[in-house]
């Protein structure tokens, strides 16, 4: 089979295209565990096992961008540097999967506005890493959104202490705990997406 010059020299854009689709299921994900924000026990068993299937699909997904990748010539950014971003994506779906099979076994429902602030926070900084994955080749851009990303890390950090802080005082021991198994898995997102922006921060530098 012969390959022509502009095939063989053109960049590869499978793999840029499965790291956007692991940053859409993330942005799902996050949805749907904001949902289950006031949801009934029923409504939150169904929300949980979206989650669950949403997380399988983006392990799918990782197994078939690493294939992707290997057999590319030429990529958009480095292949190393898209399986990074995609390992992250991938393991803040799986993290915000876990949040919600947490709220559901606990029947923590019913949390408190200030767990309402960290799941803002979530989305927007969901949806800001759906943002990256159509900016890899526009550092200018991706430079404004890595520093959003950034931003909000610190207010996350900051909500998360806030809402522990005050349910210290408020709670009863029992749903203190229960809510904290919350607070920690969402921080455990944040701390996974913190390692997605970190990764960012090297490209634009290694780049500029």
């Amino acid at each position: 089979m012969k390959l022509s010059v502009t095939r063989l020299f053109s960049a590869d854009e499978s793999g840029a295209a499965h790291v956007r689709t692991l940053a859409k299921l993330l942005v799902e994900s996050v949805d749907l565990v904001t949902q289950m924000f006031g949801a009934s026990p029923e409504t939150g068993a169904d929300l949980d096992a979206q989650l669950d299937n949403l997380n399988e699909r983006a392990s799918r997904t990782q197994t078939t961008m690493l294939t992707a990748l290997r057999s590319a010539y030429l990529t958009p950014l480095p292949r190393e540097d898209l399986y990074l971003l995609g390992t992250w994506i991938n393991r803040a779906v799986e993290a915000v999967a876990i949040t919600g099979t947490i709220i559901h076994a606990t029947r923590q429902y019913r949390l408190p506005a200030r767990a309402g602030d960290v799941l803002e926070i979530l989305t927007r900084q969901a949806d800001l890493v759906l943002d990256t994955t159509g900016q890899l080749s526009q550092p200018d851009e991706l430079e404004s959104t890595w520093m959003h990303l950034e931003r909000l890390t610190h207010q996350a950090q900051r909500a998360l202490v806030t809402w522990r802080l005050t349910d210290a005082d408020e709670l009863l021991a029992r749903h203190y705990y229960r809510q904290q198994e919350v607070a920690r898995s969402l921080e455990a997102t944040f701390m996974t997406l913190r390692e997605f922006s970190t990764q960012l921060g090297r490209i634009l530098v290694r780049d500029s």
